[in-house]
């Protein structure tokens, strides 16, 4: 079977057009995804963060995890585990740079301009 080269930028056209059309659409899961809070005990906790299960009672009893508890069980909700993941994200030095950058720019931005008036007496 021989494909000529105009078929073959026809598929990738019409795949182009399919992606497009699903790109948008994925966000929309993931938010789904995790609206779809999942209730559980130390199993659960295990799954999501990946840690092993005396860390995380470690983790519980120093009040560093999300937990709930009730008649002496911990219980953990999924989406609090996710949001508790992505709170401990760590920047970038890049965006630590970037940061530096508008605070810096805020800082020059927000003084009164009798400054330079000042520091020529």
């Amino acid at each position: 079977m021989h494909t000529s080269y105009k078929e073959v930028i026809s598929c990738l056209s019409r795949i182009e057009i399919l992606l497009s059309d699903i790109r948008p659409n994925l966000s929309q899961v993931s938010d789904l995804l995790q609206d779809n809070e999942r209730l559980g005990g130390i199993e659960l906790a295990m799954e999501i963060t990946g840690l092993a299960k005396s860390t995380i009672y470690h983790l519980a009893a120093d009040g560093l995890i999300p937990f709930m508890k009730q008649r002496r069980k911990l219980y953990f909700s999924s989406r609090d585990l996710y949001q508790w993941i992505k709170d401990g994200k760590r920047k970038t030095l890049q965006e630590m740079e970037e940061e530096i950058q508008r605070h810096l720019l805020q800082t020059h931005l927000s003084q009164p301009s009798n400054l330079i008036a000042t520091s020529t007496r």
